[in-house]
């Protein structure tokens, strides 16, 4: 029975880890929830059937004249400096074990879009 309590508990240990939910990750937890949240005000940006498009140029003018740009780049503002907040957590954590924010980042990254663009993001790191 103690074995199984061992298990249990180590098992815990590792779930707080990998869902960002222990102390030590509340602070990734929170860039991931602001990126998200990222996602879903730019979906906000996307209201009123903007998607239901005709082939007539027209109507697609008219419906991306409706989507206010200003609020789109703040968007982006806000998701690019939590992406490089992020990267910059990823840069400062241990590169080993099999879950934590190294293995999440290779998920985010599998198609190696931020490799070709960690030189921009170390530079915006250090300037602000």
């Amino acid at each position: 029975m103690l074995d199984l309590d061992s298990v249990h508990m180590a098992y815990l240990m590792d779930s707080l880890h990998i869902c960002f939910l222990s102390h030590e990750t509340q602070h990734v937890a929170s860039i991931v929830e602001s990126i998200l949240q990222c996602a879903l005000d730019f979906r906000s940006c996307l209201t009123g059937g903007i998607w239901n498009v005709g082939m007539d140029r027209g109507d697609l003018m008219g419906n991306f004249s409706r989507i206010n740009i200003s609020q789109v780049l703040a968007i982006k503002r806000t998701f690019d400096k939590n992406l490089k907040e992020l990267h910059l957590c990823y840069l400062k954590s241990p590169k080993h074990g099999e879950y934590g924010l190294s293995r999440f980042w290779a998920s985010l990254n599998y198609n190696e879009y931020y490799s070709d663009v960690a030189n921009g993001m170390d530079y915006y790191a250090f300037s602000v």
